[in-house]
């Protein structure tokens, strides 16, 4: 599945317009498949992923620099190099439903890339319908298919609010 999920999202991060083709044709896809898949997934703590951010280029902003990074952080939010891309990793205990559950979350979010492009590049990514379900009636959001439902989940939604970037929002929920 990660192979056919990377191939994918290289091809379709050359859609994304205004990103310097030789440079960054394939970030878009990396930072699903290095990051932020493997960070909501557990499979990878929340310093390997800063540091896999690190590794494709990504610091921390000049505003945050100064300041250091608590030990027990919860969240961090990262830019590219020249800018443009931003990813946000945050964990913690959320509410969700009528219970709570422990979430990592991993957003992607430029100023190049509109809500539409995102949502494409989701779609792109996520159409495999042997391991995602795609409700029609909101084609910005994803669900990865699980034997276990009620013990964890993984959600993918592309999300637009007033005064903020549209995100690619990557979520592992655990019961």
């Amino acid at each position: 599945m990660a192979s056919s999920l990377a191939l994918g999202l290289f091809i379709s991060a050359a859609s994304v317009p205004a990103l310097p083709a030789a440079a960054q044709d394939n970030l878009t896809g990396r930072v699903l498949t290095e990051i932020c898949l493997p960070y909501a997934n557990r499979a990878q703590s929340f310093e390997k992923a800063i540091r896999a951010a690190r590794d494709l280029r990504f610091r921390r902003p000049a505003e945050d620099r100064n300041t250091p990074l608590e030990e027990y952080a919860s969240e961090v939010e990262l830019i590219s190099r020249d800018g443009a891309w931003r990813i946000r990793l945050e964990e913690g205990s959320i509410e969700y439903g009528d219970s709570e559950a422990y979430a990592l979350s991993c957003s992607l979010s430029s100023n190049r890339a509109s809500a539409t492009e995102l949502a494409n590049l989701g779609r792109r990514a996520f159409r495999d319908e042997r391991y995602w379900a795609n409700d029609n009636e909101n084609d910005r959001q994803w669900e990865r298919r699980g034997r276990n439902p009620e013990e964890r989940r993984l959600e993918v939604r592309v999300v637009e609010s007033e005064g903020s970037r549209p995100a690619l929002v990557i979520r592992g929920i655990y019961f």
